[in-house]
């Protein structure tokens, strides 16, 4: 009777709430994207030619763009979540192959991109998120000049340290889990300007693992100093816009 009534009284127990569950460490060994990439860039003008009366249209500001292009871009990350908090970082890399000859401006680029961020549940599935977001990797542009007979180029690497903020939602139906995040910063501290976001959905078909699909896209404008084009120095400022479907599988822990 006494083991009866113990019984009873342990299947009495409200089960666990979803809300109370321990921490959860996910792990992605690879996220691929497939984005769709192009970019701007705005040189200021060059001296006036010898001759040239003051002015020349070979010396004027140079601004192109490149073709929209479809392109692989690599991650990997972890997620470390809680009931009221969580932690993640992620790596993204890709060489980026979008370019155009205009009449006198060749672009290209390459991207190494860094995020750490931390966010606290605030209300329901929402929290407020901080973080910050390294950008490097290789920039060049290519001026032909056909008056003169010749073409100069410079590149630049330059090393970016953004400041972020912004929100994240989450939201646990079965063995699904729904997830949108946004994030904007830069302010002039790293880049001019900074923003991503992605939209996903990670179904936990295995008790170890996931599989994570989504949208997401990822928009950022630098301007880089004293940048060696020919015999001269000029300012790049330039913008990049990425977005595309995602797909990877977590390690979930």
């Amino acid at each position: 009777m006494l083991a009866m009534a113990g019984v009873a009284a342990a299947g009495d127990q409200p089960a666990p709430s979803p809300s109370k569950k321990p921490i959860e460490v996910i792990i992605y060994p690879i996220l691929i994207e497939a984005p769709i990439f192009g970019a701007s860039i705005d040189l200021p003008a060059l001296p006036s030619l010898p001759g040239g009366g003051g002015g020349s249209s070979e010396s004027g500001e140079q601004t192109g763009s490149t073709d929209i292009s479809l392109n692989t871009l690599y991650m990997a990350g972890v997620l470390v979540r809680a009931d009221r908090w969580f932690v993640e970082a992620r790596g993204q890399w890709a060489d980026l192959t979008a370019s155009r000859s205009t009449p006198r401006l060749t672009i290209d680029t390459a991207g190494r991109f860094w995020t750490v961020r931390g966010g606290v549940r605030f209300l329901g599935g929402l929290s407020a998120v901080g973080g910050v977001r390294r950008i490097s990797g290789s920039l060049g542009a290519t001026l032909e000049l056909p008056a003169l007979g010749k073409t100069i180029s410079g590149s630049v690497d330059p090393v970016l340290w953004d400041p972020m903020v912004g929100v994240d939602w989450t939201q646990r139906i079965g063995a699904l889990r729904f997830d949108a995040n946004f994030l904007g910063g830069g302010f002039g501290v790293g880049t001019d300007a900074d923003a991503s976001g992605e939209g996903t959905v990670a179904w936990q078909f295995i008790r170890h693992a996931e599989l994570r699909l989504g949208y997401g896209f990822f928009y950022y404008k630098e301007t880089v100093a004293d940048v060696s084009i020919g015999s001269f120095q000029r300012t790049f400022t330039t913008s990049q816009t990425l977005h595309g479907p995602l797909l990877g599988i977590g390690i979930v822990f």
